[in-house]
C-alpha cells in the first residue's frame, strides 16, 4: 500500500505528548524521543522539537504552507509502517529551520518531518532532487 497526501491543513499538537522518531534524524540518529512545542503570536508560528534526552538538542519547525510550499509526500510501505501512517489526515508535514554560518535563516525544503500525530511517531523524509524529463 501506498500513501501519498496533499498537505493543507496540519494536526494540532498538545505539548505533553512523546513523540518518538524510531530512526532519529540524520545527523542526530541517538535522539529518538522528542517534545513538540508550539508558539503563534500572529505574525510567526513556529514549532519546537525538543530532544527528551538533551534539551540542547532542539529544532525549528515550521508549517511550509505558511511559506506557500505545498508537498506532496509519497511515503513507501516501510515509511507507513514506521510512522503507523494509516490517516493520511494524521499526518503533519514539517520544515526544519537552518542557521547559516553567517547566521542566516533557512529551511530545509529537501527533507520535511511527517509526524503521524495521533501515533507519536515521525520521519525525516530526505526527498530525492527533482530532474527535469525529457525525450529526444
Amino acid at each position: 500500500m501506498s500513501m501519498q497526501r496533499s498537505i493543507t491543513e496540519q494536526p494540532t499538537f498538545s505539548s505533553d505528548k512523546v513523540f518518538t522518531f524510531p530512526n532519529g534524524i540524520p545527523g542526530f540518529e541517538e535522539y529518538t524521543t522528542f517534545k513538540i512545542f508550539h508558539k503563534d503570536d500572529g505574525n510567526i508560528s513556529a514549532y519546537w522539537l525538543e530532544s527528551c534526552d538533551n534539551p540542547d538538542v532542539t529544532f525549528t519547525l515550521v508549517d511550509p504552507t505558511s511559506y506557500d510550499i505545498n508537498y506532496d509526500i509519497y511515503l513507501d510501505a516501510q515509511e507507513q509502517q514506521i510512522i503507523k501512517a494509516d490517516n493520511p489526515l494524521d499526518i503533519g508535514v514539517f520544515m526544519m529551520l537552518k542557521k547559516s554560518e553567517d547566521n542566516e535563516l533557512g529551511a530545509n525544503i529537501s527533507g520535511p518531518l511527517v509526524i503521524n500525530v495521533q501515533a507519536q511517531l515521525g520521519i525525516q523524509k530526505v526527498l530525492k532532487p527533482y530532474k527535469e524529463v525529457t525525450e529526444h
